[in-house]
């Protein structure tokens, strides 16, 4: 098993795409396609995985005297649970196999059932492909005898945490802000200070310009921000411009536009990691940044306002409650011996004379 007479696959229960929440189960089987008749020599695990990477620098004195920033990586590991996977199912029938049966496993497809429930208390996947992330992963391990080099097989799938509007305070009121810079006043109401994923919310604009300078343009943005230890990103995700307020000179304006929260944005959220040995931080946030360009010297001004994203509600933990089947699976002891891979294709130096 594990050969080139074999193949691995894991099939989700979940549809696509696949976002899991805190609290819920990730259940379906793990595959394994059999084309000749194979002597069984491994152990099968499955394991979930969490870890947060993030960059810091440091600067060291090179041997000429000069001296070199260096990047370092750093890979935590804040969720780690394996499992020995037990009897399989064979073929479409789904018919139980004699453990007896197992030492010699006849071409076919074999599945093994699993079930896991996701902690409570997880950050969400972030920019899992490169430093600094948040990612998780399932992992069908293959483990041989000690003189063959063990399979591995990776799935990634994205958690978020669970973020109830309804439970935090003002989330559901309108949210009313404000600025004056030069002769400028500008003032403005966002429908409700608490977002959904693929909802729509409205925005309103007040422009108080007794002078009549020319607003060139005024621009409205949807900003994610998130912090891992001492790496900060921003992504703008939406920006559209307010055509009414486009190239105006009048003492008062107003516009309203809609704005549509992209669907599959992570919530908002603030982790702090307990129980590892190193400890680590991720903040992740949103604002709405409004930009105004006007014309003259340093006349340009912009406001940014604070927004919470929440989490659409889901039953999966309900639905997925009585999936558990513990006869199927045996819960082991996990070790960090299949952390990520190391900071190489991040690593850089930059020398400072």
């Amino acid at each position: 098993m594990g050969n080139n007479a074999s193949s691995v696959n894991v099939i989700l229960d979940q549809a696509q795409p696949m976002i899991y929440h805190a609290g819920d189960i990730i259940s379906g089987q793990v595959h394994f396609n059999i084309t000749e008749r194979t002597k069984k020599t491994d152990e099968i695990y499955l394991s979930l995985t969490g870890d947060i990477g993030y960059t810091t620098v440091r600067t060291v004195r090179m041997q000429n005297g000069q001296m070199e920033r260096k990047t370092d990586g750093h890979n935590v590991r804040i969720l780690g649970q394996k499992f020995l996977l037990g009897r399989p199912l064979l073929n479409q029938n789904n018919r139980d196999i004699p453990y007896l049966d197992l030492n010699i496993l006849e071409p076919g497809l074999y599945k093994y059932p699993f079930s896991i429930r996701l902690p409570e208390d997880l950050p969400p996947t972030l920019h899992p492909e490169d430093y600094p992330y948040v990612r998780y992963q399932l992992q069908v391990l293959l483990e041989k005898k000690w003189y063959h080099s063990n399979d591995r097989h990776r799935y990634p799938i994205r958690i978020f945490p669970r973020v109830n509007l309804h439970n935090i305070s003002n989330s559901q009121s309108a949210v009313k802000f404000g600025t004056k810079r030069k002769d400028v006043t500008l003032k403005g109401i966002l429908q409700q200070a608490g977002l959904l994923p693929g909802g729509q919310t409205t925005l309103s604009l007040d422009i108080q310009n007794p002078n009549r300078l020319t607003i060139k343009r005024i621009d409205v943005c949807f900003i994610q921000r998130y912090d891992i230890e001492q790496c900060r990103r921003r992504l703008e995700l939406i920006r559209l411009s307010v055509p009414e307020l486009a190239n105006n000179q009048d003492q008062h304006a107003e516009a309203s536009c809609s704005l549509t929260i992209p669907a599959g944005i992570p919530p908002t959220f603030s982790y702090r990691s307990n129980g590892t040995r190193t400890i680590v931080h991720v903040d992740l946030h949103y604002d709405l940044k409004i930009e105004v360009k006007a014309k003259g010297l340093f006349a340009d001004f912009d406001l940014q306002v604070p927004v919470i994203v929440g989490t659409v509600s889901t039953n999966n933990s309900q639905t997925r409650t009585n999936c558990i089947n513990p006869m199927n699976m045996v819960a082991l002891d996990f070790t960090d011996d299949d952390m990520p891979p190391p900071y190489e294709s991040v690593n850089y130096s930059n020398q400072t004379h």
